[in-house]
């Protein structure tokens, strides 16, 4: 009897040595997250991770419009009522002007409390070159006396990406800029006023439609 018993227990354990190790996945752990991707979550979890849309970013803090330029193929989110003013720039490009109130359109130094963004977009050679688009406008800002606060290669809505700029002039004007290319066109996006709202504004810039 206790030999049948100990060919029982010995069969049982051989079994059991055959089974995997059960790694529990109900335990978050912490993953790396590369840098310039905007991942709302410092320190997210692989569970966290999962919940995370791929692309698309969740809904603006603000209540939103959204600005389309159909010709030149993007959509951007502002919030609502703001003015909007177009115009074009020659024969290479255009601009958009989106104001927190209309009276502050053409002032050189915005009141307290006030948001001015500006979005341009250009036809410039060389086409589909982003780095020597940016290395222009940092020359010119050398040239001009602003100083560069902050450099940040970020990814937008839909996985757009851009390299985004805080620059200070030497009268001490804060703004920020962000660079992105959209099929062979260059879209400018700068800002004044509550830069956190503009460089959200910012994230919410994405091609649409073919170009």
């Amino acid at each position: 009897m206790k030999t049948k018993l100990f060919i029982v227990i010995l069969i049982a354990l051989s079994l059991a040595a055959c089974v995997p190790e059960f790694i529990p996945t109900s335990e978050p752990h912490e993953v790396n997250i590369p840098l310039g991707t905007n991942t709302p979550v410092a320190n997210a979890t692989a569970t966290e991770m999962v919940a995370q849309p791929q692309g698309k970013l969740p809904a603006p803090s603000f209540e939103s419009q959204t600005y389309i330029d159909e010709t030149a193929g993007f959509a951007l989110e502002y919030p609502a009522g703001w003015t909007v003013e177009e115009a074009v720039v020659g024969e290479r490009g255009s601009q958009v002007v989106l104001l927190s109130s209309p009276d502050i359109a053409d002032l050189a130094i915005l009141p307290e409390g006030a948001t001015r963004v500006s979005v341009a977009v250009n036809q410039w050679d060389p086409k589909n070159d982003l780095a020597a688009f940016i290395a222009n406008r940092k020359a010119a800002w050398d040239s001009s006396g602003f100083t560069i606060l902050e450099e940040e290669s970020v990814q937008l809505d839909l996985g757009l990406g851009a390299v985004r700029f805080v620059t200070q002039t030497p009268d001490g004007l804060t703004s920020t800029w962000l660079f992105a290319a959209i099929g062979e066109q260059y879209v400018t996006i700068s800002g004044e006023g509550d830069l956190a709202l503009v460089q959200e504004m910012m994230r919410y810039l994405r091609p649409i439609g073919a170009q």
